[in-house]
């Protein structure tokens, strides 16, 4: 059932986002913090062993994301980890580890 919502999610993200020029895709990890800047929040992650990826931005327009980040935070200690859908908000390169700080968490869901 989550991985059939998270394609539903991710075809309707692609869909809205190749009509706007931007880019979106996924990555794998375990949430291991996030902080308030300004009026946005800053999700930080990691690969299961241990290699920080680059944060990603919670823009005001998903802040409903906030409370599954908080219990996958909670979860991560336990070693639990997610597919996070990203979208890149400048349009260069959409590695997960880009060394860009815009790229936006539009959606999460974990991995069983």
């Amino acid at each position: 059932m989550k991985n059939l919502l998270l394609n539903v999610v991710l075809s309707l993200v692609l869909t809205i986002s190749f009509s706007s020029q931007a880019k979106v895709f996924t990555c794998s990890g375990i949430i291991t913090d996030v902080f308030s800047t300004f009026n946005t929040f800053e999700v930080r992650y990691e690969r299961a062993s241990g290699f920080e990826l680059e944060p990603v931005i919670v823009y005001p327009e998903q802040t409903y994301l906030l409370a599954p980040i908080l219990m996958a935070i909670a979860e991560g200690k336990n070693g639990s980890e997610y597919t996070l859908i990203i979208e890149n908000r400048d349009g260069n390169d959409s590695r997960c580890h880009d060394g860009e700080s815009e790229n936006a968490l539009i959606g999460l869901s974990k991995i069983n």
